[in-house]
This record gives C-alpha cells, sequence and structure tokens, in this order.
C-alpha cells in the first residue's frame, strides 16, 4: 500500500508515515470543489422571477465560511464593519463570495438542498484527509474519536435553547 493509505498501526509508525498531498490536500481545493458544487445545487426559486440577488454559491460559501471561523455573527461583521469600512472582506477574499447573503437568505437557499447532495463532498473530503493522515491523532486503541454531529454544541434548560 501507498504510504497515504496505509494501515495505521503503533504511534511510532504514525510519526513515520509520510503525509502526501491527495485531492483536498489545500484549502484552497476545498473552496473550489464546494464553488463546483453549488453550481449544480438545485434552487427552489422560481425561475420566472428574474431579480436574483444571491447565488447559490454565495450561499453555500457563506453558510461554510460560518463553520470554518466558527463565529455565528461572522458574515454580519463582514458585511457591515469590513465592506463598509474597507471596501474588502475576508468573506470575498478568502472564500470568493460575491455578495454576502444574511442568515435568512443562506437558510432560504440551502434548506430545500438535499443533505444528500453535500454529503458526498464533506464524506470525500473527510476521506482524503484521512488518507493524507491529517486525522490521525484522533485515532487510539480503541478505535476513532471524530465527532460530526454538532447539534448538541449549544444546549440550556435555564435560558430555553434546548
Amino acid at each position: 500500500m501507498a504510504p497515504s493509505t496505509q494501515t495505521l498501526g503503533s504511534s511510532s509508525s504514525l510519526r513515520k508515515r509520510k503525509q502526501s498531498k491527495g485531492r483536498y490536500s489545500s484549502f484552497d481545493e476545498v473552496v473550489v470543489a464546494l464553488r463546483d458544487l453549488a453550481s449544480s445545487l438545485p434552487d427552489a426559486r422560481q425561475s420566472s422571477y428574474p431579480a436574483r440577488r444571491y447565488e447559490m454559491r454565495d450561499a453555500l460559501l457563506s453558510a461554510f465560511s460560518v463553520f470554518y471561523f466558527q463565529h455565528p455573527s461572522f458574515l454580519d461583521a463582514q458585511r457591515e464593519n469590513h465592506q463598509k469600512r474597507l471596501g474588502r472582506n475576508n468573506a470575498s477574499t478568502i472564500f470568493g463570495v460575491f455578495k454576502i447573503p444574511s442568515a435568512p437568505h443562506i437558510r432560504r437557499l440551502l434548506d430545500p438542498v438535499p443533505s444528500s447532495r453535500v454529503s458526498s463532498l464533506i464524506f470525500d473530503i473527510g476521506d482524503s484527509l484521512w488518507e493524507q493522515g491529517h486525522l490521525d491523532s484522533y485515532r487510539t486503541s480503541i478505535g476513532d474519536l471524530l465527532v460530526l454531529d454538532v447539534t448538541q454544541t449549544v444546549s440550556s434548560d435555564t435560558i430555553s435553547c434546548p
């Protein structure tokens, strides 16, 4: 087997294994894949309505940027602070977003899209990260430690957010 796909053994073999480049070996390759995916997503808006303020690409990349930066008000800050003051923003520079949609616009555009349209890319990226050894530190003697479901990240009975 190639070094990037060999079965992992002891922790010393983890340290010696060379990390080869894979399909998604850079952040830019992930962003390009997201752009490509966005161009194939179904758009539930009526095609007879010509004035579309936001493209599916901008909605998908904006949603990804919030997860990437892990800041719920990231897009608001980009739109209000950076774009108005500086004439540029990280959403545009890093992700190639042309017009930054609001959270309700993102939900309106992406909620109708079946999760299966996006999950295959997410799985491909995950597989590539495993093959390249980027997730080796999440592997233990009892299995792989990787949690993908983030629905329980914030929960409180006190402030009424189940």
